[in-house]
């Protein structure tokens, strides 16, 4: 949400008009609209005053999030899938990183859209698909570090799948740690693995 788009929400839910707010701020109608509409951005220091007024710190005025609601990350996913559909993978993908790097801590969202990019590329005729790996992998890898299991789970299960693509067992067989061994996931991971590399009988075993 822009700035404008902040100020226009929270001014309504005050129910201010544009000529009371610019009134309050010493600023001029006009003033208030181009803020508004974006055409403008308010001085440096009307920025707290502003705050003050619509209610809200400076980090919202300003749309300063580590997290998105699970509605709002939903709500991008929709758009991610219609986008993908209408426009090239290489425009989303740019639109894409420009969001993570908005949101850098947001976990759920991280993951979740390297998941849409990667089986996106898979499925269409995506040529040099292998030159977006290191940033999926790298989206992925993030989210090996999450505090939680489920996101973590994912990850390592994505990576792990990308690698047996590969044909590396070796790097697939290395995401199998995020997983307790109790975990009948790891079993058949292993499974797999060693059935790629001819090992049946431990294959068999696991």
């Amino acid at each position: 949400m822009t700035m404008g788009n902040v100020i226009k929400k929270y001014r309504k839910n005050k129910g201010m008009t544009q000529e009371e707010m610019a009134s309050r701020l010493g600023v001029t109608a006009p003033a208030v609209n181009k803020w508004e509409r974006g055409n403008t951005l308010p001085d440096v220091a009307l920025l707290a005053p502003i705050a003050r007024l619509l209610g809200i710190t400076t980090d919202e005025l300003l749309s300063f999030k580590d997290e998105l609601t699970d509605e709002e990350i939903n709500q991008y996913l929709s758009k991610i899938q219609k986008e993908l559909e209408g426009k090239g993978f290489y425009d989303v993908f740019l639109s894409v990183k420009e969001m993570i790097e908005k949101y850098p801590n947001c976990e759920k969202l991280i993951w979740q859209v390297a998941v849409i990019l990667d089986a996106n590329r898979m499925a269409i005729k995506l040529p040099n698909k292998d030159n977006y790996d290191n940033v999926i992998f790298g989206w992925y890898e993030r989210c090996l570090l999450s505090e939680d299991e489920r996101i973590r789970n994912q990850a390592a299960d994505s990576l792990f799948h990308a690698f047996v693509r590969k044909k590396d067992y070796e790097k697939a067989s290395h995401y199998l740690d995020y997983f307790s061994l109790e975990n009948p996931e790891r079993k058949r991971k292993e499974a797999l693995v060693n059935s790629k590399t001819g090992k049946r009988t431990e294959a068999y075993r696991a």
